[in-house]
């Protein structure tokens, strides 16, 4: 199944201005959002997902997806978007405290 998406296709980057995707510094509570390009062995590819050793790639538009160890892949760092999890922690204690708050309030009642 062909993606509908469109890559603008740009020059990844000068090959001394990448670094492996792993060496990327970022803070614990950060996390690297997906879609954007990379290179694996010197051949171009759009990332989809990334995960904690892995990522997930598209080599070519339409190619079926495959798992490239971070240690492989070769980014521009400053091409990268990351997203803060503090809101995610942020939620989980809310989920957290509604779930006690229901309980007492489950016990106080019987």
């Amino acid at each position: 199944m062909a993606s509908n998406r469109k890559r603008i296709e740009t020059p990844l980057s000068n090959p001394s201005e990448l670094v492996r995707l792993d060496s990327v510094s970022m803070d614990e509570d950060d996390e690297i959002l997906p879609d954007f390009e990379a290179e694996v062995d010197g051949r171009r590819v759009w990332v989809t997902a990334v995960l904690e050793r892995t990522a997930v790639v598209e080599p070519a538009p339409g190619e079926p997806k495959v798992l490239v160890n971070r240690r492989l892949l070769m980014v521009n760092p400053g091409h990268l978007r990351v997203r803060h999890l503090a809101s995610k922690e942020a939620a989980r204690r809310g989920r957290e405290a509604a779930r006690q708050l229901r309980m007492a309030e489950h016990s106080s009642a019987a």
